[in-house]
């Protein structure tokens, strides 16, 4: 078989399965033609002509044993290869950490534009929830200049997050705080950012047992929030303010929690009003708001 074909083998199988993407690829045969080139040792990224060279029998068995994985454990590609890519950058993962898509990686490749009003580009940035540490290390490429702080919860996510810094040379411009939001950074040195930038777990409780295998592979504290999604989501607004500069800029994403996020946000931030984003990938995922915004409706409890 040409690779091509066994490729298009994979697709067919993946789809008879019914197996789930979103996780780095968006069909079934993206799924596959990743999977087979990563098995061939081959890169993701080969053109289109890689597909007509022949595969030898051995070849042919190893793509097909790692498709039946891919159907029998249900686990995402990524998992599976210990690679991710995001808007072309390379990324080390595996299932301690959320395989990294975030709409906000497009907003970051565009320089923020139109949303940070700056003359000069943004000095300090934080990516809060980093996770492997995917937006941060794709702010440090965008901004030069700029000094950042990545933070999680979770330890293990920021072991993995370090192993992506040394990956991209970047273990001396970005700092890796472990923290749950903003509880820890108090001690810091640097608590004053121009940019926080957010891609939190959001995914409601009562959507957790319904979410395909693929999803459930990956840590439930990446994905799950309390309070109908948003306790994450409302501990950052309540404090964000206090760690941006006068001509500050948050950036959350909530996919497909919008409504759940506007209801939160006209019980608790009364008056207040997100501008949300409309790129060439999707539109209702994520929203800004100013610090001057965050400090003229401050957070108030429900009653």
């Amino acid at each position: 078989m040409t690779i091509g074909e066994l490729i298009g083998c994979g697709e067919q199988l993946f789809i008879d399965a019914g197996i789930q993407f979103g996780q780095g690829t968006l069909s079934a045969w993206d799924e596959s033609r990743w999977l087979t080139l990563a098995t061939l040792g081959l890169p993701v990224d080969s053109p289109v002509s890689v597909e007509r060279m022949p595969t030898t029998p051995k070849q042919e068995h190893d793509v097909r044993a790692i498709f039946q994985r891919r159907i029998e454990e249900r686990l995402p590609a990524a998992y599976i290869t210990g690679r991710a890519w995001l808007k072309g950058y390379e990324f080390i993962v595996d299932p301690r950490v959320i395989i990294p898509r975030s709409f906000i990686a497009e907003l970051l490749i565009k320089g923020l534009k139109p949303y940070w009003l700056g003359h000069a580009p943004p000095e300090s940035l934080l990516d809060m929830c980093t996770g492997s540490g995917c937006l941060a290390i794709i702010a440090a490429h965008q901004f030069p200049k700029a000094t950042l702080s990545a933070v999680d919860i979770s330890r293990d996510a920021l072991a993995i997050a370090q192993e992506n810094l040394q990956l991209h040379g970047l273990t001396g411009r970005i700092k890796l705080i472990e923290s749950d939001c903003f509880a820890g950074m108090k001690d810091q040195n640097n608590t004053s950012f121009d940019v926080i930038i957010s891609n939190p777990p959001y995914v409601p409780e009562r959507k957790a047992a319904g979410l395909p295998p693929e999803f459930k592979a990956e840590p439930r504290l990446a994905l799950i929030a309390a309070d109908r999604g948003m306790a994450i989501v409302r501990s950052i607004l309540i404090q964000a303010a206090d760690f941006l500069t006068a001509q500050g800029l948050l950036l959350i994403e909530v996919g497909h929690e919008r409504q759940a996020c506007e209801n939160m946000l006209n019980q608790e931030f009364p008056g207040i009003t997100p501008r949300w984003v409309r790129t060439g990938e999707q539109f209702d995922n994520v929203f800004v708001l100013t610090r001057r915004q965050l400090i003229e409706h401050p957070w108030r409890p429900r009653r």
